[in-house]
């Protein structure tokens, strides 16, 4: 099995053939047994994997969230360092160093976004060792200055929600949704995991997930929500612990 950061079964309800032997008695009398084949409606064990991105992954998320961040800002959305500015204007969300410390985060995180995207522009297999190890370090810096972030916000966040990093940071939560969710269905007759939404682009899994939503597909309706919360808490925070997963879609399920 692939790397993970999650996995778990969901119960489907579907149509599956089954074979049943009855008794008959034919036209001399004769007593013998014959098969029948019949559709019948069964909970079915469907298995779905979150898997664990890879660097090339990482690259191509990270390389989404840059561009609807710049997306953003061109269109006149404010950024959050836009919005602390302007309520510091007016005494501000934060006290002057908290302001001070917001700024600089975001500004670190700006920096290590376009360090990230220049490094990308070098194919992976011309990329030396160094800038390999630059990516990695890169990437698990931004994962660790997000969360740092978002501790800072919580009290915040519906002022943020319409912010140019919000809805950059949704894109890209969206992004790996797509890419890294699989699932095996024994009523599909899959041997393997394939992919939840299919398509190659991005925007062809979309189109996949607004299929799945309008066709009211069981398989969405059982995990999308589930599926959604998984990769926002692994992306926001950078944990794949099943047991907090657990607590969590236990606390979501009531």
């Amino acid at each position: 099995m692939s790397k993970s950061i999650y996995t778990f079964t969901v119960d489907k309800v579907a149509k599956v053939s089954e074979k049943r032997t009855e008794k008959y008695v034919d036209e001399s009398g004769a007593e013998k047994e014959r098969t029948i084949t019949e559709e019948v409606e069964k909970k079915i064990p469907v298995e779905v994997l979150v898997k664990k991105p890879n660097r090339k992954q990482i690259q191509e998320a990270e390389m989404v969230f840059s561009i609807e961040m710049s997306r953003c800002i061109k269109s006149g959305i404010l950024t959050k360092a836009m919005l602390v500015n302007k309520y510091s204007d007016n005494g501000g969300l934060f006290s002057e160093q908290e302001n001070k410390e917001l700024n600089e985060m975001y500004s670190k995180l700006t920096d290590l976004q376009g360090k990230l995207v220049t490094l990308n522009i070098v194919p992976d297999e011309e990329k030396t060792d160094e800038q390999k190890s630059s990516l990695e370090k890169i990437q698990g810096d931004i994962i660790s200055l997000r969360k740092d972030i978002v501790e800072r916000e919580t009290s915040y966040l519906t002022l943020f929600d319409h912010t140019a990093d919000v809805k950059a940071q949704n894109k890209c939560v969206l992004w790996y949704v797509l890419n890294l969710c699989h699932y095996k269905d024994p009523s599909k007759n899959h041997t393997d995991f394939v992919p939840i939404f299919e398509g190659k682009t991005f925007e062809e899994k979309e189109e996949s997930l607004s299929k799945l939503e309008e066709d009211e597909s069981e398989i969405y309706k059982l995990t999308y929500n589930k599926l959604a919360s998984i990769i926002s808490f692994w992306y926001f925070t950078g944990k794949a612990d099943k047991e907090e997963f657990d607590k969590m879609i236990a606390e979501k399920n009531g």
